[in-house]
């Protein structure tokens, strides 16, 4: 039976090859997987990795070097990148089996989602106390799952047939996240108002309107209550009205499943019913 072997350094290189060369944060992906490569060995099989040296990787990353569980799981996206590459190449088998690459639990500000009784007062707050540009921008950001940088840097000729086009994005790569009614007629408000773009913000602006609405709703040490809890909230949702893993993944680009998988909140209810669907069937 034909087994093809590929080194690590052999599997950096095809990858930086036909993917990361091409995005806009390639290199840092190329410095993670160079970083794995110099503890596992450059020259060392791919077809040779096990789930426990993934395991000696986090916990090198951790005790030797210090890093915080986002940059190790950085690190392991880029793993990820290698074992999937590898694995599409004709002949090639694990000795071992798929290794199990296990993510760290970020602790950073991005797991509180908000209720639709906070999300009216938030926009509520804006709109009377603030601007309805940062409401406006608000609103979308709850419904598109957007980055914050996404939709600041959105152009008018980059909407239409019901999406928006966003180019240059963190991973490098473009995508298109579908318009629903209620970002739509927020467009097209803004568009009436002859804006250069739909906004025309500074994130430094953005980020004070921020913090004076989080006070005025009494929830400035709320640490968790971020501007990113809007894009996480709109990831939940979707999530929550049972839309295909991959379609969200798709939709709010991330280049791993697993990081989608971490705003998957299964209730005791959406669990009970898994389980009567299969043994009912």
């Amino acid at each position: 039976m034909l087994n093809t072997r590929i080194t690590v350094r052999e599997a950096i290189v095809k990858v930086s090859t036909q993917e990361w060369s091409r995005q806009k944060n390639g290199t840092l992906s190329i410095k993670n997987a160079e970083r794995f490569g110099l503890f596992y060995g450059l020259d060392n099989f791919m077809n040779d990795l096990a789930t426990e040296n993934v395991r000696d990787f986090k916990h090198h990353c951790r005790t030797v070097i210090s890093y915080k569980h986002g940059t190790i799981n950085r690190k392991l996206a880029a793993l990820s990148k290698l074992c999937t590459y590898s694995r599409g190449v004709k002949g090639f088998q694990f000795t071992w089996g798929l290794p199990l690459i296990e993510y760290e639990t970020e602790n950073n500000q991005r797991e509180f989602v908000v209720s639709k009784e906070l999300e009216s007062k938030l926009l509520m707050t804006a709109r009377l106390n603030y601007r309805d540009d940062e409401a406006d921008l608000w609103e979308c950001l709850i419904f598109t799952g957007c980055r914050v940088s996404e939709l600041l840097n959105l152009t008018w000729d980059k909407i239409k047939d019901g999406f928006l086009h966003l180019v240059d994005t963190k991973t490098g790569d473009d995508r298109f996240v579908p318009i629903f009614d209620e970002v739509e007629k927020i467009l097209a408000k803004r568009k009436k108002m002859g804006l250069e773009k739909p906004f025309p913000l500074s994130i430094h602006a953005v980020e004070h309107a921020w913090r004076m609405v989080r006070k005025k709703l009494g929830m400035e040490h709320e640490k968790d209550f971020v501007m990113h809890s809007l894009r996480h909230t709109c990831i939940t949702r979707l999530l929550n009205k049972k839309i295909g893993i991959e379609v969200v993944q798709k939709i709010v680009g991330h280049k791993d499943i697993r990081m989608t998988q971490r705003y998957n909140h299964p209730t005791k209810d959406d669990l009970k019913n898994a389980v009567s669907e299969v043994l009912n069937k």
